[in-house]
Parts: structure tokens; C-alpha cells; sequence
């Protein structure tokens, strides 16, 4: 077996674990799983920060996102393109071409819910402002033609 295939199976795997995951997390404890899958955001800040260097004190919340977004581009290449727009209290990001698409519809048909609470980049960007003293409501809106989402955070003044 190829390096490739195999990585493939691999991958197969842990998707199969997240999506089972997320069903047993909406079973469980309904549309609450969102802030289960909240505080997994703020382990993956940790890690990013700690392994791949990922800053975000001090920043300003659309230049935290965008670090946050390049990390997910181009060191993880978990998506092909991330942006961040931000008019007034509320930032739009932008994430084209998501890796964990397929894996994301299959949960969501799977247990009914409406919100993806399996996605890193609106976890971890969560997480990102929470930390920094801008907790912010969150909201997901799917791209399907582009296999990406438009993530909204309206930072709670």
C-alpha cells in the first residue's frame, strides 16, 4: 500500500471517530454540544500556539483570526483559502475549500443539527477571542459550491 492510501485510510479513520463523536455530543447533551465542541476551540489554540508558533495576544481581533486562518492555509492546509472582514463589532470570515467538508455533512445529516459544531477554524477562532478579553456570538453559514463557509462573530461589547 502506497504512503497515500494509506494516509487516506488513516484519515477515513478519524473522520469516522469525529463524526461519531459529534453525534454521541448532540445525543447527549442536544444543541448544548456547541459549547462542548467550544472548549475542544481552545485546546487546539493551545497546541497551535505551542507547536506552529500561532500568536494572538496582543493582536487585534480580525489580525488574531487572520493568523489563525494562516495557520489552517498554509501550515495545516486544512482549507484553501481563509479571509477576514470586519465592520464594526462584527467579523466575517471566509473559508473556501474545507478539508472536513464531507466529513461536517455527513455529521450533520447524521444527527439533525443545523451547526457544524465540529469545525476547528470556528472553534479555535472562538477560543482566540475569548481569550482575549472579545467574547463574541457566533453563526455559520455553509458555501456549498466552494465546499467552505461564511463563519460570523459579532464581538459582545
Amino acid at each position: 500500500m502506497t504512503a497515500e492510501a494509506e494516509s487516506r485510510k488513516q484519515m477515513r479513520l478519524m473522520s469516522l471517530m469525529i463524526a461519531g463523536m459529534a453525534k454521541s455530543l448532540h445525543e447527549m447533551f442536544g444543541e448544548s454540544a456547541l459549547a462542548v465542541m467550544s472548549e475542544t476551540g481552545k485546546s487546539i489554540l493551545e497546541i497551535l500556539e505551542k507547536e506552529m508558533g500561532l500568536k494572538v495576544e496582543g493582536k487585534e481581533p480580525a489580525a488574531a483570526l487572520a493568523a489563525i486562518g494562516k495557520v489552517f492555509a498554509e501550515e495545516l492546509g486544512f482549507v484553501g483559502s481563509f479571509a477576514v472582514r470586519q465592520e464594526g463589532s462584527r467579523l466575517t470570515v471566509t473559508v473556501q475549500h474545507c478539508q472536513g467538508w464531507d466529513m461536517t455533512q455527513a455529521v450533520l445529516k447524521s444527527t439533525g443539527m443545523e451547526t457544524p459544531i465540529t469545525c476547528p477554524i470556528m472553534n479555535v477562532c472562538q477560543a482566540a477571542l475569548i481569550r482575549m478579553g472579545r467574547p463574541a456570538r457566533k453563526s455559520i453559514a455553509p458555501i456549498p459550491a466552494t465546499h467552505g463557509s461564511t463563519i460570523t462573530f459579532t464581538l459582545v461589547e
